[in-house]
């Protein structure tokens, strides 16, 4: 197994470990939209969108289709309803 490989299979649980707890963020968030914690939340799912997209950066090219691919829902529904400007809310 090449070094590559192992690398882009530890980024891919790295990965997939940030979705599940985007998609936490993300049930809690839909909850409680007007609570304090809202701030909180939406800036720790952006961090972790951030950190995401950091590690497929470093992937080789055919790791990060495979990782977008596997991202593009969840990231999808993401910006589709949260990602909204400071100004806007």
């Amino acid at each position: 197994m090449t070094k590559d490989l192992i690398k882009s299979r530890i980024a891919k649980r790295r990965i997939e470990n940030f979705i599940r707890r985007i998609e936490e963020h993300l049930e809690a968030l839909q909850r409680d939209s007007h609570s304090p914690e809202y701030k909180p939340w939406k800036n720790e799912v952006d961090t972790m969108w951030k950190q995401i997209f950091e590690e497929i950066s470093l992937m080789p090219e055919p790791s990060q289709m495979i990782i977008l691919e596997l991202i593009r829902e969840p990231w999808t529904n993401y910006i589709s309803h949260y990602s909204i400007s400071e100004n806007q809310t």
